[in-house]
Parts: structure tokens; C-alpha cells; sequence
């Protein structure tokens, strides 16, 4: 949620730069940044929440399987008593 909030804020105020640079009125620029603000977040957030559990099992099951197939696996040594 807050990656996908700081890249629609980011695109937002790029937007509105960009339009007060080609001589948009302030109102104008204001629609084109929520727009294109509001819209890269939801894009964004979908993205994330379609690739985020991938990512998050794929590198589980890629450590799993990174330790599961190590040659050089030792035993922990002996605990303390008492």
C-alpha cells in the first residue's frame, strides 16, 4: 500500500511539474496530476498485490531449496548443560 501511495505521489507531482511547464493553468495541471496520480496507484497496487505473494514463495522456495541441496551441511555442535 505504501509503495503503490509514494509512486502515484511521485507520478502526481511529475504530472503537475510537467504541465506548469507547458504553460497549463494551475487548475489543469491540478486534474492531469490526480489522474495520472490516482491511476498509477491503482495500477501499481494491483501489480503489487498480484506479484507480491509470488515473490514472497518463490524466494521461500528458492531458499529451501538453495539449503536443502547444500553439500556442506554440518550438525549444530553440542548446547551447554546447566
Amino acid at each position: 500500500m505504501v509503495i503503490s501511495l509514494l509512486v502515484g505521489g511521485v507520478v502526481a507531482a511529475g504530472t503537475y511539474l510537467f504541465a506548469k511547464k507547458k504553460k497549463a493553468s494551475s487548475g489543469q495541471s491540478a486534474v492531469a496530476a490526480a489522474v495520472t496520480g490516482v491511476g498509477s496507484a491503482a495500477a501499481t497496487a494491483v501489480v503489487t498485490a498480484f506479484f507480491w505473494p509470488i515473490v514472497v514463495l518463490g524466494g521461500a522456495a528458492a531458499g529451501g531449496y538453495y539449503y536443502a541441496k547444500r553439500k556442506n551441511m554440518k550438525a549444530l555442535p553440542a548446547g551447554r548443560e546447566g
